[in-house]
């Protein structure tokens, strides 16, 4: 029982300093505003910005030796949460709604 603790405790010790030395960045993403006028086209432009966060989140993390999934993970959810809120759009907000429910 005590073998799987100290494992999931060193496996997260070993990907903390990625973390802690990770610097925040700034990203300018393209998105249709006119799109965001309907739900469907709001999906359709949070798929397309969804994307181009996991690629830059996928490139600020390629030198994490350790953790780099949920390093990607972490900087994807926080990034869209960050996104979403600046967009400051109903429908797309909703969008995000629908796949963090997923």
């Amino acid at each position: 029982m005590i073998r799987p603790l100290i494992a999931a405790a060193l496996a997260v010790s070993l990907a903390a300093p990625a973390f802690a030395s990770s610097e925040p960045f700034r990203m300018a993403v393209q998105f249709d505003r006119d799109a965001l006028a309907t739900p469907a086209g709001a999906a359709a432009e949070y798929e397309n910005v969804k994307q181009q966060v996991a690629d830059r989140c996928e490139a600020e993390s390629a030198d994490i030796p350790f953790g780099k999934s949920f390093a990607v993970s972490y900087c994807e959810r926080n990034t869209m949460r960050d996104v979403v809120r600046r967009i400051g759009n109903a429908n797309f907000t909703a969008a995000h709604v629908v796949d963090m429910s997923k």
